[in-house]
């Protein structure tokens, strides 16, 4: 049996991404630079053999993802798992704001006003790992998600201390790869 491709992408341009401000679960649209990536992004993939495409629900995700699956002949499948950290009250802040600096280094400490913690969120999206990883056996997936949900995918794959993880940044519609 051929091994399993997981490649894991952060969905296009979002006005927030350009404010360099927290988004979190808020849902909002694709730029129209986005887009363009989602298209070059698609057309990269192709002949890359990818059999399926799993997005976050959120819609800048989905139109990532819809944008990817209909050049590649593949109906993305929605799943809540792959959705962002939800960064309660600290949503629409700067990413520079010093309370977000210091909370996204307390790794078991919620975000306040109802978010999750780092910890949670890395539980939610390792049980999504787990079950696709045996359900697609020899496969190629594709997964379409947010900044911090990507951080969590490259956590599951490789060792990195608490300084990588808070370095990593996987760019608008840069792809990933890790074979298992």
């Amino acid at each position: 049996m051929s091994n399993t491709v997981i490649y894991s992408t952060r969905h296009g341009e979002t006005e927030f991404n350009i404010q360099y401000i927290l988004c979190g679960r808020l849902d909002i649209p694709l730029t129209a630079k986005g887009i363009q990536q989602a298209h070059v992004l698609a057309e990269s993939l192709v002949g890359k053999g990818i059999d399926v495409i799993y997005c976050s629900d959120l819609s800048r995700a989905v139109a990532t993802a819809d944008i990817i699956g209909e050049k590649l002949g593949i109906a993305p499948i929605p799943d809540a798992r792959l959705e962002e950290t939800d960064f309660g009250a600290m949503e629409k802040r700067s990413r520079n704001d010093p309370e977000y600096q210091q909370r996204s280094r307390s790794f078991a400490r919620r975000f306040p006003g109802g978010g999750e913690s780092i910890l949670q969120s890395a539980h939610r999206v390792y049980g999504f790992l787990d079950e696709i990883i045996c359900k697609h056996k020899g496969q190629t997936v594709l997964l379409v998600s947010h900044g911090w949900t990507n951080k969590m995918i490259a956590s599951y794959f490789r060792d990195m201390t608490n300084e990588e993880f808070g370095r990593f940044v996987l760019p608008n519609c840069e792809c990933a790869r890790y074979e298992i």
